[in-house]
C-alpha cells in the first residue's frame, strides 16, 4: 500500500485505514445514524477485507481511519478520492455518534485536500435526507451545485443526493469560522477519551 499520507490536530488524528480496521469499519457503517445516508456497506467483515484488498491497489485514493490522538481509539472513517485533474470527491466520512469527532476530522480532511494534495476543488455527494451533513457542509463552506434525484441506490431504496463544491478561497474563510468548535470539541474528545 502506497497511502502514507496522516494528519492530526484537535484531538483526533487521520490515518491510513489497514486490514485490522475491517470490523471496526463494518461496525461504523451499519450503526442507525449511518444506514441509509451512506452507501450500501459490506454486511460483513471478510466482504469488507476484500474490499480494502481492492483499495490498496489503487492509485490516488486515500482511505483515512479517524481515531484519537493519544490513545489511538477509532472514532470514524474519512475519504478522499475520484480524482480528477485537481479536484476530488471527499467522503466516507461516518463519525460515531458518541464523540464529537465531525468538525475536527473534516478540518484535518480538507486541509490535506488543499494543503498537501494541492487540490482546487473538492466534490461532494449527501444525501438528501442526512440533514446534520448537509449542514456541515454548508458550514465548511461549500457550495451547492444541484440535487441528483434517483442518483443511487441505498438499502434497495433509490435516493436523492446534494452536490456541493469546495474551493480553497472559501475553505479558507470558513476555515476560520469552525476553528473555535474543532477546539472545543478537542477537549471533549479529551474528555471522552479518558472516560472510555
Amino acid at each position: 500500500m502506497n497511502h502514507t499520507l496522516q494528519s492530526e490536530g484537535y484531538g483526533v488524528r487521520l490515518r491510513p485505514v489497514r486490514m485490522d480496521d475491517a470490523p471496526f469499519i463494518v461496525w461504523l457503517r451499519n450503526l442507525d445514524h449511518a444506514k441509509g445516508r451512506i452507501g450500501d456497506s459490506a454486511a460483513d467483515v471478510s466482504t469488507q477485507k476484500a474490499w480494502l484488498e481492492d483499495y490498496f491497489n489503487r492509485k490516488d485514493d486515500y482511505y483515512f481511519l479517524i481515531e484519537t490522538a493519544r490513545r489511538r481509539l477509532a472514532l470514524g472513517t474519512y475519504g478522499i478520492w475520484d480524482f480528477r485533474g485537481s479536484s476530488a470527491e471527499s467522503g466516507r466520512w461516518i463519525v460515531r455518534n458518541d464523540v464529537p469527532a465531525a468538525i475536527p476530522s473534516a478540518v484535518l480532511g480538507l486541509d490535506l485536500a488543499f494543503g498537501l494534495l494541492g487540490l482546487k476543488e473538492i466534490r461532494v455527494k449527501t444525501v438528501t435526507t442526512n440533514a446534520g451533513v448537509l449542514s456541515l457542509n454548508r458550514r465548511f463552506g461549500m457550495r451547492e451545485t444541484h440535487v441528483e434525484h434517483n442518483s443511487q441506490m441505498i438499502g434497495g431504496k433509490q435516493v436523492d443526493q446534494v452536490h456541493f463544491r469546495l474551493e480553497p478561497a472559501d475553505w479558507e474563510r470558513a476555515r476560520q469560522k469552525v476553528l473555535p468548535l474543532a477546539q472545543v470539541a478537542e477537549r471533549q474528545i479529551g474528555d471522552w477519551e479518558r472516560s472510555q
